[in-house]
C-alpha cells in the first residue's frame, strides 16, 4: 500500500502534460485507460499534494516505528569501524564540541 502511494508520489511530480498524467494513474493508481483520460496534470500533482501528506503524516511514523527501519538505519551508518577510522581526519590538536561529536565523528 505505502510503495504504491510513493512511487505514485515520484512519478507524479515529475508530470508535465495531461498525456503523462494519465500513464502514471495507469501505471500507479490502477485505473483504466478511460479513468484515466479525465485526469488532468493540475488534478494529478493536487492528488500527489494530498498523497504526501498521507504518507508524511501516517506511512513514515509507521515506518520509523516499525522493526523495517533497522536495516535502513544499518546500511545509513555502514559499518562502526570505519566512523572509528575517521578521526584521524581531524586536527590532532582540535576539540570537538561534545555536542558536535556525532556529526564530526
Amino acid at each position: 500500500y505505502e510503495h504504491t502511494q510513493l512511487d505514485f508520489w515520484f512519478e507524479a511530480r515529475k508530470v508535465s502534460d495531461d498525456a503523462a498524467a494519465q500513464k502514471v494513474c495507469v501505471d500507479h493508481l490502477g485505473m483504466s485507460e478511460g479513468e484515466a483520460s479525465a485526469m488532468s496534470a493540475a488534478s494529478v500533482k493536487a492528488r500527489a499534494k494530498e498523497t504526501f501528506q498521507v504518507l508524511a503524516n501516517d506511512s513514515f511514523p509507521k515506518f520509523v516505528k516499525s522493526k523495517d527501519i533497522t536495516p535502513v538505519v544499518e546500511e545509513m551508518l555502514g559499518n562502526t569501524d570505519s566512523i572509528d577510522s575517521s578521526k584521524n581526519l581531524i586536527w590532532d590538536k582540535y576539540k570537538v564540541p561534545d555536542d558536535m561529536a556525532g556529526f564530526v565523528y
